[in-house]
């Protein structure tokens, strides 16, 4: 099979590369659509170094089931599949806890999905049957956001502060409003705000020409926002969102930043005013299931978010666009374009 591989960091090659090897509980399919995760870009580029070339990235697909393992009894070739392309370990504290998001034993049952076909666990993949395999891919970083709604206890009349109108921020928006959230929008692109707008945010800040604490300060009529979710992985921005905060609420860390840095906090500001400093990171299980029955509904829309799609062969050209900054969402179809 046709995979794009990074051979050298900042150099994607395509290469023909052996078909997945199924296990009785898993299943391979044919890759349809793979989204792209600044993740992505980060490995190539070697900013991250955890998946060292040569080395197939792309860990939000969707396609089509092919063969299906000895034991497998949810799938058929011919369904339609989204997901997560690893496994948990399933006996560690946190998945004993339902949090297999922070297991530390996780495998890859594939490389990486920007081939023309991969392969995952039975488990940690879902069915879906009305949206397009664009659409479909992602399933996985949605399930990353009700992952990080959740930890920020975002509830019905809050105030949601998100900072980063990117593909996150976007989704973070959606979701927080089907739990009847108002929702102020961060960031210095005028384009992706109009998006934001469109997309139903109450209020929309453009941070290049407003001072965004003393604005979100002011749309919550002083208080402050309850809940701060930070979409964007920049040490000046995190410091920006612990300051919009107000009484008894919450900053969430939902973005990494890479390389790490170090964030001044003033103890007092926690301390005195009993906000919550915490972090987000990955999905479980349920909200993979979750996530990929909300696209399938279409209750949240990704299909705006989806600003440009590639064929396998310019892979490269994709990730040069991420490292533009142009668009919203990025997806690479591997065997072309669905109908």
């Amino acid at each position: 099979m046709k995979a794009a591989v990074l051979t050298e960091y900042k150099k994607i090659e395509i290469k023909d590369i052996p078909e997945p090897q199924i296990g009785p509980h898993e299943i391979e399919f044919r890759v349809m659509a793979c989204g792209l995760c600044p993740n992505d870009y980060r490995l190539y580029t070697g900013l991250a170094t955890w998946k060292k070339p040569p080395t197939v990235l792309g860990h939000e697909p969707a396609g089509e089931v092919v063969k299906v393992g000895a034991e497998v009894e949810r799938f058929k070739p011919g369904d339609m599949v989204a997901g997560d392309t690893t496994t948990r370990c399933g006996y560690c504290r946190p998945c004993l806890a339902g949090r297999e998001n922070l297991c530390k034993r996780r495998k890859n049952v594939v490389d990486g999905s920007l081939a023309q076909f991969s392969a995952g666990n039975e488990i940690w993949m879902n069915k879906f049957y009305h949206a397009s395999f664009e659409e479909a891919s992602l399933a996985e970083p949605l399930s990353c956001v009700l992952n990080g709604i959740r930890n920020s206890g975002v509830k019905a009349g809050d105030r949601v502060a998100i900072i980063g109108a990117g593909q996150i921020g976007l989704m973070l928006l959606q979701v927080a409003r089907i739990l009847g959230a108002k929702t102020i929008v961060i960031d210095v692109r005028s384009d992706r705000l109009s998006v934001a707008e469109k997309l139903g945010a109450e209020h929309i800040v453009d941070s290049s020409v407003a001072d965004p604490v003393a604005r979100v300060r002011e749309l919550t009529a002083g208080d402050g926002a309850d809940a701060v979710i930070v979409a964007i992985g920049n040490k000046q921005v995190i410091e920006k969102g612990l300051h919009m905060v107000g009484p008894m609420g919450t900053v969430n860390l939902f973005a990494s930043t890479s390389p790490p840095a170090d964030v001044a906090v003033d103890p007092n500001l926690v301390h005195s005013v009993e906000v919550s400093v915490i972090g987000s990171y990955d999905k479980t299980r349920a909200d993979l299931q979750e996530a990929t029955r909300l696209l399938d509904e279409g209750r949240v829309d990704v299909k705006t978010l989806i600003t440009h799609i590639y064929d396998l062969e310019r892979t490269a050209d994709a990730l040069s666009s991420m490292e533009k900054g142009e668009g919203i969402k990025l997806v690479v179809t591997p065997n072309g374009r669905s109908k």
